[in-house]
């Protein structure tokens, strides 16, 4: 299956998990050899491979042992810089974003919720 931007969260995560299996299995490791090698308990590796929310450091610790590391450049990739940006901000980088006119108008003040 392809992991495209309209599937579930749930569904990219069985995705993720059936791919980590399936390359856990070409490389010809169990479960408790790859949780080993890597520092994480078996039970994370279960738990990727089931399609269940880990830990993020457990993901690239069971990444960094399936030898697929290099693939997080693609998943977030370095951010550009346009030379509008460095004319506009004097050569720094935006730290911040102030709220459109809309969004400023519709947030609410903050409250604890427990007023009536």
């Amino acid at each position: 299956m392809k992991i495209e931007p309209t599937l579930t969260d749930d569904a990219i995560l069985n995705e993720i998990g059936q791919r980590l299996a399936q390359r856990r299995l070409d490389h010809g490791l169990t479960q408790a050899s790859l949780a080993e090698q890597t520092g994480v308990s078996k039970r994370t590796v279960e738990r990727l491979e089931d399609g269940e929310s880990v830990q993020l450091v457990n993901l690239i610790r069971v990444l960094r042992g399936l030898d697929l590391a290099h693939g997080v450049e693609n998943l977030i990739p370095a951010p550009t810089v346009r030379p509008l940006d460095v004319v506009e901000h004097q050569g720094h980088r935006r730290k911040r974003v102030k709220p459109t006119k809309t969004e400023a108008k519709s947030s609410r003040p903050w409250s604890w919720g427990d007023e009536k």
